[in-house]
C-alpha cells in the first residue's frame, strides 16, 4: 500500500511539474531576435537636441531624488551603492531611456536590453517609486546639472594645469 500512495504521488509531482510550463511552446532565440531588433531600431532613431538645464527643475528634482528614495540606491560620484553610481548617466544613456526607467522600471526590464544588463550586474530589482511624468522630467534634469557640473570642473581642472 505505501508504495502505491509513493508511486502516486510521484507521478502527481512529475504531472504538476510539467504543467507548469504553460501551454505556449518556447521558439529558441525568438524573444531574443525581437529585443534585439527593438535596440537596432531604438539605436537608430534620431535624438532631438535636450532643452537647456532648467535650474529651478533641477533644484526639484534634487528634492525628489532624496525623497522618493533614489539616494537609498544610487549615488552620483560616490561610487556603486545598491544600483549603480549616477556619475554621468545622461552622457552614456539617452533621456528618454533615463525617464522610462523611472516611470516604469518592470516595463523596462520586460522590454530594454539595457535595463536587464543592470539587473544582471548589480542582482537587484529597481522599485517602481510610481514617479509622476514632470516628476522624472525634474530629476532627469538634476541628473544633466550635476553631469554638467562635472564637465565643468573636469575644464577647469586642465585649464589650471
Amino acid at each position: 500500500m505505501r508504495t502505491v500512495i509513493t508511486s502516486m504521488v510521484l507521478i502527481a509531482s512529475i504531472a504538476l511539474f510539467t504543467s507548469c510550463k504553460g501551454n505556449e511552446q518556447e521558439k529558441p532565440g525568438t524573444q531574443v531576435e525581437q529585443v534585439n531588433k527593438e535596440a537596432n531600431v531604438a539605436t537608430q532613431e534620431e535624438t532631438k537636441p535636450a532643452p537647456p538645464i532648467d535650474h529651478a527643475l533641477a533644484e526639484k528634482g534634487e528634492e525628489l531624488f532624496k525623497t522618493k528614495g533614489c539616494i537609498a540606491c544610487h549615488s552620483i560620484g560616490e561610487g556603486r551603492r545598491t544600483g549603480p553610481d549616477l556619475a554621468g548617466v545622461t552622457e552614456r544613456r539617452k533621456l528618454d531611456w533615463i525617464e522610462n526607467m523611472i516611470l516604469d522600471p518592470d516595463k523596462m526590464l520586460e522590454k530594454d536590453p539595457i535595463a536587464r544588463e543592470l539587473l544582471a550586474t548589480y542582482m537587484v530589482k529597481m522599485t517602481n517609486q510610481n514617479v509622476k511624468p514632470e516628476e522624472a522630467q525634474a530629476i532627469v534634469m538634476y541628473l544633466r546639472e550635476k553631469d554638467s557640473q562635472t564637465g565643468e570642473e573636469v575644464e577647469e581642472e586642465s585649464e589650471q594645469e
